[in-house]
């Protein structure tokens, strides 16, 4: 019989899945600290991890010095763009099993028929309410 542990961070007690070293249970909150210090220790200790995190931070930062790289990029490579929708499609429909969803036009914006617009006005504190309290319109 496996013995029950203590996890670190909880302090539940929690009987080890897969490895009887176990040290934290598997709450996704108590995984998370684990990932984190994890994540700490490993920057501190490992100097290629450190370099590939420093990078993912350069991409993230190149990403956001050039906004529009990918729609000019699909506008000069349109058969690898056009390729690549085409496969796209083909995925969904293998994914879903079924006929392809109609592209969306103004006949089928709402996924309800029967939507209704609301309008929703401030009323000052104070204000005195006249006539009908409610009033609605259909389409």
């Amino acid at each position: 019989m496996k013995r029950k542990r203590t996890c670190r961070h909880c302090h539940r007690l929690f009987i080890p899945v897969h490895n009887p070293q176990q040290q934290f249970c598997s709450r996704s909150k108590c995984q998370n600290v684990r990932k984190s210090a994890w994540r700490r220790e490993k920057h501190k200790r490992d100097s290629d991890y450190r370099e590939n995190q420093n990078q993912n931070q350069a991409c993230k930062w190149w990403r956001k010095k050039n906004p529009e790289y990918w729609k000019h990029y699909r506008a000069t490579h349109s058969p690898y763009t056009e390729g690549n929708r085409y496969k796209q499609r083909q995925r969904k429909q293998a994914f879903y099993k079924g006929p392809e969803p109609p592209h969306p036009n103004k006949a089928t914006q709402f996924a309800n028929s029967d939507a209704l617009i609301v309008k929703i006005s401030f009323i000052p504190k104070g204000c005195q309410q006249r006539g009908e309290v409610c009033k609605h319109t259909t389409l």
